[in-house]
C-alpha cells in the first residue's frame, strides 16, 4: 500500500516535469508551422503598390570655341531625379504619379523674383493606366492612359536609346515638344515578340507585326499651363515587316505625326492668333542583342512654345554597341542636325556625341561622353566633357 501511494505521489507531482519540455517543444513546434503557413500580410490599403526611382548624377566641363568670352564652366549637378509611386488596383487598371525634383534656373528671369531660382518640385506623370492584355481572342494588347501622361514620340526613343542621361532626345532637345503633357493616349500593339528576343534584345514595344499609339494634349507640355483652347494630336504607328526572318526580326520601321497651335501668341498675328504646330517624322530602327542602330527624319512647324510660324527640318543617327568579349561594356555615338528655320541661313545646328558606359548592376549605368556642339553661325560653339551615373530601380 505505502508503494502504490509513493507512486502515486510521484506521477503527480514530477509527471509535469517530464511532460513540461515535450509539450513546450510541441508547442514551439505549432507556432513556428503557424508562422510559415501564415505569412506576414500587408494592409489592404498597401498591396499593389511599388516605389520606384531614377538619378541622373554627373560632373560637366564645358568649353566655348571663343576664347574672348568668359563663360566657360564646370559643375556637380543632379540632371534628375525623379521618386515614383505605383499602385496595381486589378489586372487591367493601375496609377502612376511621379515627382520631378529639378532645377529651374530660368525662374525668376523676367520680372520675378530671383531667389526663385533653383531647385523645385513638380509632376513629371499622374495618371489612370487601362492595360487590356487581350482584346477578346485576338492577339491584340490595349493600353490608354488618363492624366498627366506620356507623350509617344520620347517614349518610343526611350525604350530604344538608354542614354538619356546623356542629353534630351531629339524633339526634346530642340524644344519641338516635350517628353509628358496633360491628356490621353491609347496604344494598340499586334502580337508579341518570342521569349528569346524579349529577353536578350527588349521587351519594349514588342510587337510582332507592330502598333500604333495615338495622343490628344493640351500641348503646353508638363511644364506649363495651357494658354489656348486648341487640343494637339499625335500618332506614332511601326511596323515588323521581316519578324519571321530571324537575322531581321530586329528591323522597325515607323512614322510619327503631329497637329495642333502652339501655346504661345504668334508675333505680328492677331489678338487670338497662334502659330500652326505641325511635325512629321520618319522613323527606322534595328535591335540585336550586340548593338542597336536607330535614324529619325524631321519636318515641321513651329514648336509647343514658339510664337513663329517658320518651318524646321533635321535628323538624327545613333548606335550603340556591346562589347563581344564584356556585354556590360558599351560605346555609343549620335548625331543631330536642326534648322530652326529653313527660309535662313546659318540657322542649322550640328551635335556630335561620343561615349562609353559600363552596366554596374541592374539600374546602375556609370558612363562618361563628348559632346560637340556647333552652330552655322560661328556663334557659341562649344565641347562638353561629362562623367555621369544613371541610377534606376
Amino acid at each position: 500500500m505505502k508503494r502504490i501511494l509513493v507512486l502515486f505521489v510521484a506521477a503527480t507531482f514530477l509527471g509535469p516535469l517530464s511532460i513540461g519540455p515535450v509539450l513546450a517543444e510541441d508547442t514551439k513546434a505549432a507556432a513556428k508551422k503557424e508562422v510559415t503557413s501564415k505569412p506576414l500580410e500587408l494592409p489592404k490599403g498597401l498591396k499593389g503598390i511599388s516605389l520606384g526611382g531614377t538619378y541622373f548624377l554627373e560632373y560637366y566641363n564645358k568649353d566655348y570655341e571663343d576664347d574672348t568670352k568668359d563663360d566657360d564652366f564646370s559643375s556637380f549637378t543632379v540632371q534628375r531625379a525623379y521618386i515614383t509611386l505605383k499602385k496595381k488596383f486589378t489586372p487591367w487598371f493601375s496609377s502612376r504619379v511621379t515627382a520631378d525634383i529639378t532645377y529651374d534656373s530660368k525662374r525668376g528671369a523676367v520680372g520675378a523674383d530671383a531667389k526663385e531660382i533653383g531647385w523645385e518640385f513638380r509632376l513629371k506623370y499622374a495618371y489612370g493606366k487601362f492595360d487590356v492584355k487581350k482584346l477578346g481572342r485576338s492577339d491584340v494588347r490595349l493600353e490608354s492612359e488618363f492624366g498627366l501622361v506620356h507623350c509617344v514620340s520620347d517614349d518610343y526613343d526611350t525604350a530604344l536609346w538608354p542614354y538619356r542621361a546623356q542629353g534630351k532626345h531629339f524633339l526634346d532637345r530642340h524644344s519641338i515638344m516635350s517628353s509628358a503633357d496633360y491628356g490621353t493616349n491609347v496604344r494598340l500593339t499586334f502580337g508579341d515578340m518570342d521569349k528569346a528576343f524579349k529577353k536578350k534584345v527588349s521587351k519594349k514595344y514588342a510587337g510582332k507585326w507592330g502598333g500604333i499609339w495615338a495622343g490628344v494634349y493640351n500641348g503646353a507640355g508638363y511644364g506649363h499651363k495651357e494658354e489656348n483652347d486648341n487640343k494637339a494630336f499625335e500618332v506614332l504607328a511601326y511596323v515588323r515587316p521581316f519578324n519571321m526572318i530571324d537575322i531581321l526580326k530586329g528591323l522597325r520601321i515607323g512614322y510619327h505625326a503631329l497637329r495642333g497651335e502652339s501655346d504661345t501668341l504668334l508675333t505680328g498675328g492677331g489678338p487670338k492668333e497662334y502659330p500652326e504646330w505641325e511635325i512629321d517624322q520618319f522613323l527606322a530602327s534595328y535591335q540585336h542583342e550586340y548593338f542597336t542602330v536607330m535614324g529619325q527624319w524631321y519636318s515641321g512647324k513651329s514648336e509647343d512654345r514658339s510664337s513663329d510660324n517658320n518651318d524646321r527640318d533635321g535628323y538624327n543617327i545613333a548606335a550603340f554597341v556591346r562589347m563581344p568579349f564584356h556585354k556590360k561594356l558599351r560605346i555609343f555615338a549620335r548625331y543631330d542636325v536642326y534648322d530652326k528655320d529653313n527660309n535662313r541661313d546659318n540657322y542649322d545646328e550640328n551635335t556630335k556625341i561620343y561615349g562609353v558606359s559600363y552596366d554596374l548592376d541592374k539600374g546602375i549605368m556609370p558612363w562618361i561622353a563628348v559632346e560637340d556642339k556647333e552652330y552655322d553661325s560661328g556663334l557659341n560653339n562649344y565641347k562638353l566633357a561629362q562623367v555621369g551615373l544613371a541610377i534606376k530601380f
